[in-house]
C-alpha cells in the first residue's frame, strides 16, 4: 500500500518503532511511521509533523508523558489525529485528553485501522457536510434574491404595489393595537409625461431610476417607500403624525425640485406633487386612509402642481 502524500502515523515511545508482527502491520497500513522519544525534546516537534494518529507506548504515566499529553492536547483544536495509550494500567483520569485508547497485545494494528477508517469517514463527512452547509447557504441567499425580485419594483428598485398592499395593512394594524400614528406620502411626478414625449420612454425610465435611488437614500430606515404606478410613489411613515408627515414631504417636494435627473444627454425638470393623510386622523381603516392621500395628492395637482396638500 502506497504511503506517498500521507499524513503519518506517530509513535512515542523510550525504546523506538515496533517491531515483529505488530510493525510489520502497522507499515502495511499505508501511511509512514515516525518515531519520536517519550522526552522534553519531543514537544516543540509536534506541530510540524502534523501526523493523522499518535500512539503513546508508555507503562507507566510520568511527568513528561502528561506535558506530551497537554501539548498534544492543544494541538487537537486545529490538527485532525487521535491520541492512543498502550497501556493497560492507566487510570482514566488521565486519559482526559486523550481520543482514544489501545490496549497493548494482539490486534492492535487492526485497532489503529479501524481508527483510520474513522478518521476517514469523519473527514468525508466533514467535507460533504462543509458542501451540504454551501449549497444551503447559496441556496437561501437565491431565495432571498428571488424574494426581493418579488416585491421590488425592477426599474427604480423601490418596493412594488403587492409588497406596498401588504405593509399597509401590517403597519394599519400595529398602529390600531397599540394606538399609535402613521401618515402617507402619496406622490405624483410633474412633467414626466413631457419627458416621455420628448425624448422617449428610455429616457423617462432614466429619471425614474434615479428618483428612486434618492428615495432610497433620503428616507428614514423605517419608512416604507413603494412605486404604485407608472409615475405614482407612496411612503408608509411607521410612528408618524402629520404634522411631521408634512414636514418630511415638503422637505422631499423642495430636493426633487432642486435635483439634477439625467435624460438622455439633457437634464429633466421634474417636480413633484404631493398629498399626506394621517392615521388616525384621517380614517379608521388602511382603505380610508389611503383614498385621503390620494384626494390629498390630486388637490396639490389642481392648486398647479409642485405642492404638498394634506
Amino acid at each position: 500500500m502506497k504511503s506517498k502524500n500521507k499524513r503519518p502515523i506517530l509513535w512515542l515511545s523510550r525504546t523506538g518503532l515496533p517491531g515483529g508482527t505488530m510493525g510489520r502491520d502497522l507499515s502495511n497500513l499505508g501511511h509512514p511511521l515516525l518515531w519520536e522519544p517519550v522526552s522534553q525534546s519531543t514537544i516543540p516537534k509536534l506541530a510540524g509533523l502534523d501526523p493523522v494518529m499518535v500512539i503513546v507506548d508508555s507503562d507507566r504515566v510520568t511527568a513528561t508523558v502528561r506535558k506530551l499529553l497537554r501539548s498534544l492536547h492543544k494541538l487537537r483544536r486545529s490538527a485532525n489525529f487521535v491520541v492512543f495509550m498502550l497501556d493497560t494500567k492507566t487510570r482514566a483520569r488521565s486519559l482526559e485528553m486523550v481520543e482514544g485508547r489501545l490496549i497493548k497485545g494482539r490486534g492492535v494494528a487492526a485497532q489503529v485501522s479501524a481508527a483510520l477508517d474513522a478518521l476517514e469517514a469523519a473527514g468525508k463527512f466533514n467535507a460533504d457536510d462543509r458542501e451540504a452547509r454551501h449549497q444551503l447557504k447559496r441556496a437561501k441567499s437565491e431565495l432571498s434574491q428571488l424574494r426581493e425580485l418579488v416585491v421590488r419594483d425592477d426599474l427604480t428598485c423601490l418596493y412594488n404595489l403587492r409588497y406596498f398592499n401588504r405593509a399597509l395593512e401590517t403597519e394599519h394594524s400595529r398602529a390600531e393595537r397599540f394606538i399609535r400614528h402613521y401618515s402617507l406620502i402619496f406622490m405624483d411626478l410633474d412633467g414626466l409625461r413631457e419627458v416621455n414625449n420628448r425624448y422617449g420612454h428610455l429616457a423617462g425610465g432614466q429619471v425614474l431610476q434615479q428618483l428612486g435611488a434618492f428615495l432610497n437614500t433620503s428616507l428614514r430606515r423605517i419608512d416604507i417607500p413603494s412605486r404604485v404606478g407608472g409615475d405614482e410613489f407612496v411612503v408608509i411613515c411607521p410612528e408618524t403624525p402629520k404634522p411631521a408627515a408634512r414636514v418630511l414631504a415638503e422637505r422631499l417636494r423642495h430636493e426633487i425640485e432642486g435635483l439634477k435627473l439625467r435624460c438622455d444627454e439633457d437634464y429633466a425638470g421634474i417636480t413633484a406633487s404631493i398629498g399626506v393623510a394621517s392615521f388616525p386622523k384621517d380614517g379608521n381603516t388602511s382603505e380610508i386612509v389611503l383614498e385621503h392621500a390620494d384626494r390629498a395628492l390630486y388637490e396639490a395637482k389642481a392648486r398647479g402642481k409642485n405642492t404638498v396638500c394634506c
